[in-house]
């Protein structure tokens, strides 16, 4: 079996990880897995230092719909079985790309286009896309069952619909050459919070940033770092000037295996007002860092309140700031839901068992028996 993965590929988030975590995990003789990215930068040359055969098409603009006549044609000139699509501008290109060619398409939902897209046009006409072209998916993969229901809402037939969750390699990483807390002299001792993530307004960045403004009134000593690339970093440099926090919130842009410097942290914060299931929350848990996160979308399917994190309502930032110090300040209760939260994961979580429940899914729409 031989399986195209089609994504835009202009930002290193959840969606580009997870093929990746797939490629490493799928055994290359059930299935050989490449992949089409619409841009040359950061995915490609990440994917290909891996291992991946990635074939860049680019797009001239957003309505370069040459690229669907690009992909058609490396569809007909090589033997793949499946397309798999991730992302709403891949999903519209190969969707269309193979009709009249009998490959079925496997799209996977990592979040919601209202969400992804705030500008009333973009984000109407990126549904309208949607709507008029999913039906020529075979299946749709949801990371969340959340997202299953949104599906589910909005027309999707059950059972066209697997949930799979992300998964990630459970191994100990490799080292890493000089620790977050040297690169931006974080004093021993002084707690060290990061949010990881792309800098998108649906992320809730800025309810991190004013979080940390009030308990740094309790904590002046404490660190944040934001960790990630994206369209809202000025608005977000803005803010933090604006709060007076120069020298205590850091920027650090994208950092490639972020996940080896989670040990460093004292607790790893996401903000967002929506998510599919985050990568980030998994692997802070497998690291052992303690998680506060908002109870959005996705989210509570892996953080259990008191359990395995803390969870707060999305937008209120004072709740946000209190569970983080409430990290700080019960070390025991923090570290009895690492220790739950890692168990769950590693029983839920395994990049084993999403290569597992995907290639389920790909046998189901070849109508291959296992």
């Amino acid at each position: 079996m031989r399986v195209l993965h089609v994504i835009g590929g202009g930002e290193f988030g959840g969606a580009e990880r997870h093929i990746l975590t797939l490629f490493r995990t799928i055994d290359p003789e059930e299935a050989v897995l490449e992949a089409v990215s619409l841009f040359e930068v950061p995915f490609a040359p990440i994917a290909r230092e891996a291992g991946m055969r990635v074939t860049v098409i680019p797009m001239g603009n957003k309505l370069d719909l040459r690229v669907i006549f690009r992909l058609r044609h490396l569809l007909r000139t090589n033997e793949y079985g499946l397309v798999h699509t991730h992302g709403v501008r891949a999903n519209l290109l190969g969707r269309l790309a193979v009709q009249g060619l009998g490959l079925p398409v496997v799209t996977t939902v990592h979040s919601l286009i209202f969400q992804d897209y705030p500008h009333p046009v973009s984000r109407a006409l990126n549904v309208l896309s949607e709507r008029l072209t999913s039906p020529l998916t075979a299946h749709f993969i949801t990371v969340s069952n959340y997202l299953a229901a949104s599906l589910i809402k909005s027309g999707v037939p059950r059972q066209k619909i697997t949930v799979v969750y992300n998964g990630m390699d459970l191994r100990p990483g490799t080292a890493k050459p000089q620790t977050l807390r040297e690169r931006y002299s974080v004093p021993e001792g002084a707690p060290l919070i990061a949010t990881v993530g792309r800098l998108h307004r649906v992320k809730g960045h800025r309810y991190f940033v004013e979080a940390a403004a009030l308990v740094l009134e309790r904590y002046p000593e404490a660190c944040f770092l934001i960790i990630g690339s994206g369209p809202e970093r000025a608005l977000l440099e803005d803010k933090v000037d604006r709060l007076g926090l120069r020298g205590s919130v850091f920027f650090t842009g994208f950092i490639k295996d972020v996940e080896r410097y989670y040990p460093e942290f004292q607790a790893l914060v996401l903000a967002s007002l929506s998510e599919g299931l985050p990568l980030t929350v998994l692997e802070a848990l497998a690291g052992g860092v303690p998680v506060v996160a908002t109870r959005a979308g996705g989210l509570p399917e892996v953080i259990q309140d008191r359990e395995t994190g803390l969870l707060v309502p999305p937008v209120d930032v004072t709740a946000l700031a209190e569970a983080i110090m409430r990290i700080l300040e019960n070390p025991a209760e923090a570290q009895e839901m690492v220790r739950k939260g890692r168990d769950f994961v590693g029983g839920n979580f395994s990049a084993a068992r999403m290569a597992a429940g995907t290639m389920a899914v790909y046998r189901r729409v070849l109508g291959i028996n296992a």
